[in-house]
């Protein structure tokens, strides 16, 4: 559960569909990708992570990205724990 804040609530994140977060005010750009079928796949999270402006220009998210390949792949591995039925992480 939770509730938004800077970012919309990350519970059950893997697997969702992008910009699909009731009362969370999306870019123009992640709304798209969520019409168009886009999910929060962890090769898609994986690719956000890098760098958010290049994965969806126009995002209106700040945050610069994670530098480090284990800083990301941690960051994934927690998710798994945002969910009471997590996604499996690929190999």
């Amino acid at each position: 559960g939770g509730r938004n804040s800077v970012g919309p609530v990350l519970f059950d994140v893997v697997g969702r569909p992008i910009a699909s977060v009731e009362g969370f005010r999306y870019s123009d750009t992640l709304l798209g990708m969520g019409t168009e079928g886009g999910t929060w796949s962890y090769e898609n999270l994986y690719e956000f992570l890098i760098k958010p402006r290049d994965f969806a220009p126009g995002t209106k998210m700040t945050f610069s990205g994670l530098r480090k390949e284990e800083d990301r792949l941690n960051l994934l591995a927690y998710f798994q724990t945002l969910s009471a039925s997590p996604v499996a992480s690929p190999q």
